[in-house]
């Protein structure tokens, strides 16, 4: 039996994922709505598989798989999300989640995604692999970058695996401002893609 720990803070949504393991005979799911919750949920009742939504208030799928691996290194951690997951290609490579669904995924997929990562195998598109080519290109020279303290804020963020509207929440700015500062971003480190431009980061040594 995978016993399947479903982490989001929309109840609505906690209620229809869950319903997706009925009558499955080899899942059993439960759900938690509040991410502080769950250090004491892990230490007393590990699961298996934690489906964790990307984008909650106060914090991030990411984070929260983080301090759950960190607890039960065994874990195994699946973030899904209403963004493109290209976006979140960095933490496959950097092997801190186990696996990617988008929300928009059939019920199939998503069962068939739970049994391949207990099995220690990984599904993800094709896309993963135009990803992982780009990383062997040759990359920009490292040069000092002119960013300026609002980028370098909002590039922090993007890194930790916010989206625009909770980077604009962090620091004050509409939606459409950040996403005017990340186009700039972009075109500094020579990037189309939040992935690239967070690992561009971290190659650069942009962020603290």
């Amino acid at each position: 039996m995978i016993n399947i720990l479903i982490i989001d803070d929309h109840p609505i949504v906690l209620e229809g994922s869950k319903n997706l393991f009925n009558n499955i005979d080899d899942m059993r799911a439960d759900t938690e709505k509040n991410p502080a919750n769950i250090p004491e949920i892990v230490q007393k009742t590990p699961y298996d598989v934690y489906l964790i939504d990307i984008n909650m208030p106060g914090t991030n799928g990411i984070d929260v798989g983080a301090t759950i691996c960190s607890l039960q290194p065994e874990a195994k951690i699946i973030l899904y999300t209403g963004d493109q997951i290209e976006d979140y290609y960095s933490l496959i490579v950097e092997k801190k989640i186990h696996g990617l669904l988008s929300k928009t995924v059939t019920k199939e997929r998503i069962l068939r995604t739970i049994r391949s990562t207990m099995d220690g195998d990984i599904i993800l598109p094709w896309s993963f692999v135009d990803f992982v080519q780009k990383l062997d290109q040759p990359q920009i020279s490292k040069q000092p970058l002119l960013l300026n303290e609002r980028e370098k804020k909002i590039l922090q963020f993007v890194v930790q695996g916010y989206t625009n509207s909770a980077i604009a929440l962090e620091i004050d700015l509409t939606p459409r401002t950040v996403e005017r500062n990340l186009s700039h971003i972009y075109h500094l480190l020579n990037v189309t893609t939040r992935t690239e431009a967070a690992l561009m980061a971290k190659e650069l040594k942009l962020i603290d």
